[in-house]
């Protein structure tokens, strides 16, 4: 079964791409206690690009932090002890960055028809993509488990399972057009 087109595959490859980057992967929820009788709340964000961390309770800008994947790994480095069990989920956190990053660019490459990069390419760019947002996605999966796993939190990997869809999808898009128009151009 074809789920899409195959004249649609590269504009939905490329608007998954960028769905994948604006999406949160994680988002937590959780309470710690500071003192005897106050605890303190915490949502956190995790774009691939950066995290939103906000203190409930707070005035909503005074509360409000925004950090890159590397200042969050800082962050626990920096504070040692127990925490330091969360580096790897901050490691893997920046994997899943660098493999978006790449299928950003091949996204704007294939958005602005820059033939010749994409010529250059060996695969297709739309499989490509989607192994790529795969990659994204299975990294980030491991990056929330150790950080479940090691932080008193709720989480929800929302944006890792749209991205899992998103790669499925796309490395089960019926590129047999384009492999027949590729085939036609090169016996000519």
């Amino acid at each position: 079964m074809v789920w899409v087109k195959s004249e649609y595959a590269e504009e939905l490859a490329v608007l998954v791409t960028w769905l994948s980057a604006l999406v949160p992967w994680s988002i937590s929820y959780g309470s710690f206690a500071v003192t005897s009788g106050q605890d303190l709340t915490l949502v956190i964000l995790r774009f691939p690009f950066v995290g939103i961390r906000y203190q409930l309770g707070v005035q909503i800008l005074g509360g409000t932090s925004v950090k890159t994947p590397l200042q969050f790994r800082q962050e626990v480095v920096n504070a040692g002890g127990g925490a330091l069990s969360q580096v790897p989920g901050y490691d893997l956190w920046l994997v899943g960055v660098a493999l978006l990053a790449v299928a950003v660019v091949v996204s704007l490459l294939m958005y602005f028809e820059v033939d010749a990069a994409l010529d250059a390419i060996p695969t297709d760019p739309v499989r490509l993509l989607g192994a790529l947002l795969l990659g994204v996605a299975v990294v980030l999966l491991g990056a929330t488990y150790v950080l479940f796993t090691t932080q008193a939190a709720l989480f929800v990997p929302f944006g890792v399972f749209l991205q899992l869809a998103f790669g499925v999808i796309l490395l089960r898009v019926d590129r047999t057009d384009v492999d027949s128009a590729d085939a036609n151009a090169d016996s000519a």
